[in-house]
């Protein structure tokens, strides 16, 4: 992430209730939340690409992001992993600082918040 963005996302994270703290990995923002999940926002402005994820246990519960393999999906590159494990539509474009509050929706219910 460019610094600002890193800096704008996780001056974002920490203003929710949600998140107990962060951390900073490279060119991602970790995010942990109640009851052992982690929100990991990966953007890299000079390859435009990026992935946001809710993690427990290790393994993806829900997620955005826009690797170039679900040609079928109509917002292809981008995508959603939902719940039940399908690829849908997203509408997120790649600009965490301002998606960070639908990301955070999301990961209320999830976390049933």
């Amino acid at each position: 992430m460019s610094l600002s963005t890193l800096l704008g996302t996780a001056k974002k994270l920490l203003l929710s209730p949600l998140v107990l703290d962060i951390e900073f990995l490279g060119t991602k923002v970790r995010a942990h939340l109640p009851n052992g999940y982690t929100l990991d926002i990966y953007y890299n402005a000079t390859l435009q690409k990026y992935s946001y994820t809710i993690i427990k246990h290790n393994k993806r519960i829900i997620g955005w992001d826009n690797a170039p393999h679900h040609k079928q999906v109509k917002t292809y590159p981008h995508h959603f992993h939902t719940l039940n494990g399908k690829v849908t539509q997203s509408k997120m474009k790649g600009n965490p600082t301002k998606e960070i509050t639908s990301i955070l929706k999301e990961t209320r219910k999830i976390l049933k918040l």
